[in-house]
């Protein structure tokens, strides 16, 4: 489509080119694809951008990003890099060679297509020439006529030269909030590009976790979303709250609850599931499609549930940024997705986190507790990630606590949710794989969660109206 930024994506094979091709032509690209890096050029003669995924795997990339920035309409538009090691030695010399920047593969589909749609859009108005003003025709000056002062009609305006019309405006530049530290700059006409951005820890900048008020910036999003389970302390209650928001979430919507706790997770046994049930370990491998939501196991309280391997040693030999991108393809194929990532702050958990819709940070009422999720939410503000996409929950109150809600709220600066303990019903149903909101709905543990779970869901009026569809 003529009107529509054309984009070239390149893919090393591993991803699925049809999957994130559909989602540039949402954002309003027309993309092109192709198989392996192009002997060719004449692809790029009308190309308003570059993406290239898996980047880190294709060894030709430096010399095609130098030899695409030698002609004259590559010097001018942006080559983007999705790498699942950003710090590979084929992506320093890409982005040496002239590539604009790099993205982790971990990055949501959206977030990448929409931060292209932003560049190419930009690229592509800057090369549009505005139209030129027409000039209007000299006219010879008629006599004055010769008549008292009141008689002589007001002159008409001079013919005045029409304003050349500005350039069209890019293609979703509304959504360039969408990226951190990443801004699409105006392209150089030299082939000598901008040093790439790069993110806290020295490694290329990635696409920024989506607002609150639309996590994928989309507002015609289906209500896919990503709540992320965490906390700084063990033994607060952080799987039972993962398991049970998941029971409470699948009324009506597509939820699969994943294990992210490398080592020692638990959500095999609080869901009862066979020792032979697929993990991420014998998953993150294969060429997954938007199928992944009806591969895994369903839980007869209605959730599809990916678990983390039984045997500890099994983690080491997956990375944190393939289990990620797992997750993402997750979330791309149901309703919503509740993560049990414990406490992790290591990279993988850190970027799960700020791509994450919603963050559950629990704690516990008494004053090491409180403390400790003072400290995790200091933590998210140095992320920058949105206090508004925080959720706070205090679990297992007890009448000793003299719990008060409004004082927590004060000393962490943001509002708090309570939980009562549980009590044996809560100990049993982990125990017997039988998650207290499938068993027991009308416990009071159970409807103090469903509180924060409906306040959480109607953050999302999209994920809402998902469970009557």
């Amino acid at each position: 489509m003529a009107d529509r930024p054309s984009v070239v994506f390149i893919t090393g094979g591993s991803v699925d080119a049809d999957l994130i091709s559909a989602e540039l032509r949402n954002v309003g690209l027309e993309p092109v694809i192709e198989r392996s890096v192009p002997a060719d050029l004449a692809a790029f003669a009308a190309a308003d951008g570059v993406l290239v995924a898996d980047a880190d795997r294709i060894p030709a990339l430096p010399g095609f990003v130098a030899a695409l920035r030698a002609t004259e309409r590559g010097a001018g538009i942006p080559i983007v890099l999705v790498a699942g090691d950003p710090r590979a030695a084929v992506v320093a010399a890409a982005l040496a060679s002239g590539a604009s920047e790099c993205i982790a593969a971990t990055s949501p589909t959206r977030s990448v297509a929409e931060h292209m749609a932003a560049r190419a859009g930009a690229a592509r108005a800057v090369r549009t020439p505005a139209a030129p003003a027409p000039v209007a025709a000299p006219t010879p000056a008629a006599p004055a006529p010769v008549a008292a002062p009141a008689a002589v009609p007001d002159p008409a305006p001079a013919p005045a030269t029409s304003p050349a019309p500005a350039p069209a405006p890019a293609p979703a530049a509304e959504r360039l909030a969408v990226v951190e530290d990443v801004q699409p700059a105006v392209p150089s006409p030299s082939p000598s590009p901008a040093p790439a951005p790069v993110d806290r820890g020295g490694r290329p900048a990635r696409p920024e976790p989506p607002s609150a008020a639309s996590p994928r910036g989309d507002p015609a999003d289906p209500g896919q979303a990503l709540w992320v389970v965490c906390g700084p302390r063990g033994g607060v209650g952080r799987t039972l709250i993962a398991a049970n928001l998941a029971v409470l979430a699948q009324e009506g919507r597509r939820v699969a609850l994943v294990d992210n706790v490398p080592r020692f997770g638990s959500i095999l046994l609080a869901f009862n599931l066979p020792p032979q049930t697929p993990t991420w370990v014998q998953l993150h491998g294969e060429a997954l499609s938007e199928d992944l939501f009806d591969r895994l196991p369903r839980h007869p309280s209605g959730v599809t549930v990916l678990p983390a391997p039984s045997s500890p040693e099994l983690s080491d030999a997956v990375a944190p940024a393939a289990v990620n991108n797992l997750i993402h393809r997750l979330v791309m194929a149901s309703d919503l997705v509740v993560v049990d990532q414990g406490g992790r702050l290591d990279n993988g958990g850190i970027d799960l986190m700020e791509s994450a819709d919603r963050l559950v940070v629990v704690g516990t009422p008494d004053n090491h507790g409180v403390f400790a999720v003072r400290t995790w939410l200091s933590i998210c503000d140095k992320l920058r990630i949105p206090r508004s996409r925080i959720t706070v929950v205090l679990n297992s109150v007890q009448s000793y606590h003299q719990a008060d809600r409004e004082r927590a709220g004060r000393v962490l600066e943001h509002p708090v949710h309570l939980l009562p303990h549980a009590g044996i019903d809560g100990v049993r149903s982990m125990s017997a794989g039988e998650p207290l909101a499938w068993k027991q709905p009308k416990s009071g543990f159970v409807k103090a969660l469903r509180a924060v779970s409906a306040a959480m869901l109607e953050s999302r009026p999209a994920l809402a109206e998902s469970a009557s569809r």
